[in-house]
Parts: C-alpha cells; sequence; structure tokens
C-alpha cells in the first residue's frame, strides 16, 4: 500500500501547490529558529517541496483529468444514494409491513450495494490510482450473474452504463487502459500524495510524544499544510453544493 493512503482526501493539482508553499514557508520558519529536523523527516519534507515544483510547471493541463475526477464522484455517489434511497423507503416494516413486491424491492438494493459498494462510496476521496482500483472492482461485482438481474429489476441498467463509461474513461485518462502513457500532470499528482504522505508517516515517527511541546509544534509546523489545504477544498466544496441548492430553488421567473 502506498504512502498516499494514509492521506484523509485527495487535494486539487492547486491545493497541492497551495499546500507544498505553505509547507516550504514552514521548513524555512524552523531553520531560521536553528530548528534541525530528523534526517528522514528533512528529506520528506524536500521530496515533498519538489513534488509541488512539478505539480506547479504541469498542472494547467490537468484540468481534463480532475474534470473527469469530478464526474466520476458525482455517478457513484448518486448510484449509492440511489440505493441508499431504495432501502429506506421500505425500512420500519416492523410498523408498516412490506408487501412482497416491496420486500423483493428493497432486498434487491441491499444485494447491489453490498456486492458493489460494501465500504461506502468514500473511496472517490482516494488519489486517482486507488479510485480506480476500487472503481475496477465495483465494475466487476456489477458483472455478476446475481447482480446484472437485480440491478435489471430495479430499472438501473442506465446508471450501470453511465457508470462503466465514466470509468472507462477514467481509466484512458490514466493511462492504464490503453497503451499510452499517463497524462503527465497526473502522475505529478499521484507522486505529490505519495511524497506527503511519506512525510506524514516520518513525521508521526519522530515527532509523536504528546507530551513533549516541541513534537506538537513540529508535527503541526509539517502536517497543518496539508490539513489546512484539505480543509480549505471541503469548505469550498460545501459552498459550492449550498450554491448549486440555492439555485435549484429558487422559483423561475416568467419570461
Amino acid at each position: 500500500m502506498g504512502k498516499a493512503a494514509f492521506l484523509a482526501r485527495r487535494l486539487t493539482p492547486s491545493g497541492c501547490i497551495v499546500a507544498g508553499t505553505r509547507l516550504a514557508s514552514h521548513r524555512e520558519a524552523l531553520r531560521s529558529k536553528k530548528i534541525k529536523l530528523a534526517p528522514k523527516v528533512d528529506a520528506a519534507v524536500q521530496s515533498v517541496i519538489a513534488r509541488t515544483e512539478a505539480v506547479e510547471a504541469l498542472g494547467s493541463s490537468d484540468a481534463t483529468m480532475t474534470e473527469i475526477d469530478r464526474g466520476a464522484d458525482r455517478c457513484i455517489s448518486a448510484f449509492g444514494a440511489q440505493l441508499d434511497g431504495i432501502e429506506r423507503s421500505f425500512d420500519h416494516d416492523d410498523i408498516l409491513p412490506l408487501s412482497d413486491d416491496e420486500a423483493a424491492r428493497r432486498a434487491d438494493a441491499a444485494l447491489v450495494r453490498s456486492e458493489v459498494l460494501s465500504s461506502g462510496t468514500g473511496f472517490v476521496k482516494l488519489v486517482y490510482s486507488q479510485q480506480w482500483v476500487r472503481m475496477s472492482a465495483m465494475i466487476k461485482a456489477l458483472d455478476g450473474k446475481d447482480v446484472k438481474a437485480a440491478v435489471e429489476r430495479l430499472g438501473l441498467a442506465a446508471e450501470v452504463d453511465r457508470l462503466r463509461r465514466w470509468t472507462a474513461l477514467y481509466g484512458q485518462k490514466l493511462g492504464v487502459t490503453e497503451a499510452k502513457s499517463a497524462d503527465p500532470a497526473i502522475k505529478a499528482v499521484e507522486a505529490w500524495h505519495e511524497a506527503y504522505g511519506t512525510l506524514l508517516v516520518q513525521v508521526h515517527a519522530e515527532y509523536d510524544d504528546d507530551k513533549d511541546e516541541a513534537h506538537a509544534l513540529l508535527r503541526d509546523r509539517l502536517l497543518s499544510p496539508y490539513e489546512d489545504a484539505a480543509e480549505e477544498e471541503r469548505r469550498a466544496e460545501r459552498a459550492r453544493a449550498a450554491s448549486a441548492s440555492r439555485k435549484k430553488n429558487e422559483p423561475s421567473v416568467p419570461a
């Protein structure tokens, strides 16, 4: 398992640049105070800074992958929400018993969810290569005989076809389903996350004494750039969602 898996979420290319730039600034501030980092930690910091420069140089060409990733994430999340919605529609059957057809529909939704999205949809926050592995497993599960039949009965064949197409496009852009190299910008973003994941591991290995104020300071200075950038992206996502919701609920103005 790559070290990027230890990070809570994948950042956009611009988020990588923001976090890496802040880390470089914090490193210089520590140097000015004559605070010397452990060799492995310092090497990890230098790696993140170098990877940040690579992302900055190539980031502009990654917009297409960012858009593909966002579209795939929305489709996967929506499919999971549809299955959850069907199951919730038929809960509390201890109060209001289900008909045979209703029980069968709930069972079909539960089957598809357990086989295809058994761990939920949180994997859409992983780095591209790791998300691709999970998406491939999702499509393989959808090819199962029982799952296919359940999808047909639920009337979700169109949604599943959309999932397949997004997955195919995702793999093509990454360069894993066609005989071509992945977009250099994508490789740069993947390498950046691997570098920061390595830094996170090294920081906790060297500075994990909660009673030591110096350890707490170094953890904050070295890890907060990523954590702050991730939180800024979460806030931006919430703001976009709120804006979209407001627009959706606005009354239409007659022409």
